[in-house]
């Protein structure tokens, strides 16, 4: 008897452990050039690019057909302990807020509490200049023109951060002429929710996004139970920077995640699922051209239209492309310590999200997206990526 609840013991163990990484269980995993490669290959191939890269910490997650197929964890979450990521490990998202702050935004479009047409100015309380953190604004006369979708789209001519190019917060093009990536236009369209909603940004967005899509490790601001298991931040040499633990949420980038977790929000865009018909096509319609030479530093002033080929354009909260395996969305993000990335191929159905802990992961970002799914590198150019070499 007790070798029999011994054998029984073990199986529920061994079942338990495939469970942690259940990718590990399927054979292949497609690519979208029509290649496949096994798990064991893939994890032979970017453990390699790890630490030939010195990169801290990595967190990656495959999806075909709209199902996680592979996920895997590399490196350390601290070099002090060595404690390793798993699957439960939370990691500073970055912008990887923001296209899900869009698709919550949709949530309130849909539910007739937002318009996405319709002057932000007019859903706030009191004037725009009586607000201490955005009364510069008041001496912008095309201000009262800006709306959600201006935002959601990078379209509103708000600058990344106050101060880049002003001493104020000051509009740095006409509202909808050209795509500049505006952390500031994000932050103030989440404040303006907040405002008008009455509600908390961590409360709605975990009743609209994290709990439908069973994102349980999730948050706009740092919980308690993250304590047990989250990665510290790290540079390029390894030096410890911290952890990022907000608490108040920005619509911009205060989110902490998981691999896994952002994974079932890609799915949910790439199966359409939360939202209907028409919001998921506002949302994947591209919005505004980027003609910009890059999307950060100095060339995001220069506008030669560089990757007119592929497309390239926002749409509301994602970057938007046409590769030679169709159309796809992607998007980064990005904080001292914190390098993250995916990208998703809607006619393929096939996805990769990449999470890690430390500066060195953008610069061989394209070798790992190369040995996961063959993906174009063409957003990786625009993102700078290539020209962090050093």
């Amino acid at each position: 008897m007790k070798r029999f609840w011994l054998i029984l013991l073990i199986f529920i163990l061994l079942d338990s452990a495939s469970a942690v990484c259940p990718a590990q269980r399927v054979h292949k995993v497609k690519r979208i050039d029509g290649s496949k490669i096994t798990a064991e290959q893939l994890t032979n191939e970017i453990r390699g690019i790890v630490e030939s890269a010195k990169i801290t910490g990595l967190s990656i997650v495959v999806i075909n057909d709209d199902r996680i197929v592979y996920q895997n964890y590399f490196g350390v979450r601290d070099l002090r302990t060595n404690a390793k990521p798993d699957v439960n490990t939370v990691f500073y998202a970055a912008s990887f807020t923001k296209p899900l702050f869009a698709y919550a935004f949709m949530k309130l479009v849909e539910k007739r509490i937002f318009d996405l047409d319709r002057p932000i100015y007019t859903y706030l309380k009191k004037p725009i200049s009586e607000y201490e953190k955005f009364k510069d604004l008041a001496g912008e006369k095309d201000f009262e023109k800006i709306t959600a979708r201006m935002i959601l789209s990078h379209s509103s001519g708000l600058p990344i951060l106050r101060g880049l190019y002003n001493d104020k917060l000051n509009l740095i093009a006409a509202p909808r002429t050209r795509f500049y990536y505006s952390n500031e236009g994000m932050n103030l369209l989440g404040f303006i929710v907040e405002e008008h909603t009455g509600q908390k940004l961590e409360t709605l967005v975990n009743e609209l996004v994290f709990a439908p899509l069973g994102m349980r490790r999730s948050g706009m601001i740092w919980r308690k139970e993250f304590e047990d298991n989250y990665a510290f931040g790290y540079d390029k040499n390894q030096t410890l920077i911290g952890a990022q633990k907000r608490t108040s949420a920005r619509a911009a980038g205060s989110m902490v995640t998981t691999a896994a977790d952002y994974a079932e929000f890609v799915i949910a865009l790439m199966k359409k699922k939360g939202l209907s018909k028409d919001s998921f096509d506002q949302l994947l319609k591209p919005q505004i051209k980027v003609a910009s030479e890059r999307g950060f530093g100095p060339l995001r002033d220069r506008f030669e239209d560089k990757y007119k080929g592929i497309k390239l354009s926002w749409g509301l909260g994602l970057g938007l492309f046409e590769s030679h395996h169709g159309k796809a969305f992607f998007h980064s993000g990005h904080s001292d310590g914190w390098q993250n990335y995916w990208v998703a191929y809607l006619d393929k159905k096939i996805a990769v999200v990449l999470m890690s802990n430390s500066d060195n992961f953008e610069r061989v970002a394209a070798k790992i997206l190369d040995s996961s799914i063959r993906g174009d590198t063409a957003p990786m150019e625009w993102l700078g990526y290539f020209d962090r070499q050093d």
